[in-house]
C-alpha cells in the first residue's frame, strides 16, 4: 500500500524526505538533481507565471520512497501540466510509482489539465530504459528526443568573433533596462524557434516583469547567469545565450537558452555567443568539471555548433507525453 501526501514545503523535515528520495533516484552519472535550495526556492515561489507542487509517496512503515514535482504554467500551455515522478532504487517495481503517478493525474485533471509533459532518460549505447519503460507502461507516448552533451573544462575554443556588423555584449545579474523588453521576446520565441515534437507547445509567456521574477528565483537559488547577447549597430538584439553557476554544485555548469532570430542567421552568431559566454566566465569556470546542454537531436545547426566546441554526446532525453 502507498499513500501519497501533499508537500509543505516550509515543513523542514518533510522537505528533508522529499529531496532526499529525488537525489536517490537521480543516481546516474549525467542526471544532475537540483540541489536542496534550488528546488525548494522553486517551490516557496509565488510569482503567478507558475505553480509547482510536490508529493512524497510513503511505504507501509511510513518511509518515504517515492515524490512526484508538478509545474503548471499559469500564463500559457494552460492544458498541460509537467511533471516529474521519482522512486528511489531501492523501492522500485513495488507499485509506487504507479501510484504516484496516477495521484499526480488526478491533480491534473482536478485543476482542468489534460496533458501531462514528462521526461525520461537513456544512455546513447540504448534505445530505452527503465525510465521510458515506465513512462510507456503508464500511457506516455514519445514527442521528440533530445541529445544531452558536456563539455569538458577547461575547454579549447574555436575562434569565433563577431562579424557583418554585429557587436557582442554580456552581463551577470540582472538584464540592463534598454534591452529588457527584447530579452523577453527572445526567451518567449525559443520554442516556436526551436525544433519541436507533434503536440504542438505554445510559446512560453515572457515580458519584463517575468524576467525579473526570474531574475529573483536564480538569486534565491544561489545560481549565477552568465548572459551574452548579439547587437545590431543600431542596438537591436538579434540573439542571446546562457550559462548557468550553481553556487552548491560546484562541478557542474548549465547551458540553457541560445537562441538566434531567423532573420539573423547565416552570421555564425550561434558559435560565436556560446564562446563570448565562455570566455566571459573564465573566473566562474575556475575549478568547474563540465558544462552540460541539450539539443533537439534533429537540431543539425546547434549540435553542429557544440560538436565544434568540443561537446560530446552522453546521453539521451525523451519528451514523453499522456492525457491527463
Amino acid at each position: 500500500m502507498t499513500a501519497i501526501e501533499v508537500l509543505d514545503p516550509t515543513d523542514d523535515p518533510q522537505f528533508a524526505e522529499f529531496h532526499a528520495v529525488y537525489v536517490a533516484a537521480k543516481n546516474e552519472r549525467w542526471d544532475r538533481p537540483y540541489t536542496a535550495r534550488e528546488q525548494r526556492a522553486e517551490l516557496l515561489e509565488v510569482s503567478g507565471y507558475t505553480d509547482t507542487i510536490g508529493l512524497i509517496a510513503r511505504n507501509d512503515a511510513g518511509i518515504a520512497v517515492g515524490m512526484a514535482l508538478i509545474e503548471f504554467p499559469l500564463k500559457d500551455n494552460l492544458a498541460l501540466v509537467y511533471v516529474g515522478v521519482n522512486v528511489a532504487p531501492a523501492h522500485r517495481r513495488l507499485g509506487h510509482g504507479t501510484a504516484i503517478a496516477e495521484a499526480v493525474a488526478e491533480l491534473a485533471r482536478e485543476r482542468g489539465r489534460t496533458t501531462l509533459f514528462a521526461e525520461a532518460r537513456w544512455n546513447v549505447d540504448e534505445t530505452s530504459s527503465g525510465h521510458t519503460a515506465f513512462a510507456e507502461a503508464r500511457g506516455f507516448h514519445l514527442d521528440l528526443v533530445d541529445a544531452h552533451r558536456v563539455l569538458c573544462l577547461p575547454p579549447t575554443l574555436p575562434d569565433a568573433p563577431a562579424r557583418d556588423g554585429y557587436t557582442l555584449q554580456t552581463w551577470r545579474g540582472p538584464c540592463p533596462e534598454e534591452w529588457i523588453d527584447q530579452y523577453a521576446n527572445l526567451l518567449t520565441l525559443i520554442v516556436q524557434e526551436a525544433p519541436s515534437g507533434e503536440y504542438g507547445l505554445e510559446n512560453e509567456f515572457f515580458d519584463a516583469a517575468r524576467v525579473r521574477s526570474d531574475e529573483a528565483l536564480l538569486a534565491l537559488q544561489q545560481r549565477q547567469m552568465q548572459v551574452a547577447v548579439a547587437l545590431l549597430p543600431e542596438g537591436e538584439v538579434a540573439g542571446h545565450t546562457q550559462l548557468v553557476f550553481p553556487a552548491a554544485d560546484p562541478e557542474n555548469v548549465y547551458q540553457w537558452d541560445t537562441l538566434v532570430l531567423k532573420e539573423h542567421r547565416g552570421h555564425g552568431l550561434g558559435l560565436t555567443l556560446k564562446v563570448a559566454a565562455l570566455e566571459a566566465s573564465a573566473d566562474l569556470l575556475a575549478g568547474r568539471k563540465y558544462v552540460h546542454t541539450y539539443n533537439a537531436v534533429s537540431n543539425g545547426p546547434m549540435i553542429a555548433v557544440n560538436e565544434l566546441m568540443g561537446f560530446r554526446l552522453v546521453s539521451y532525453v525523451g519528451e514523453f507525453i499522456a492525457e491527463a
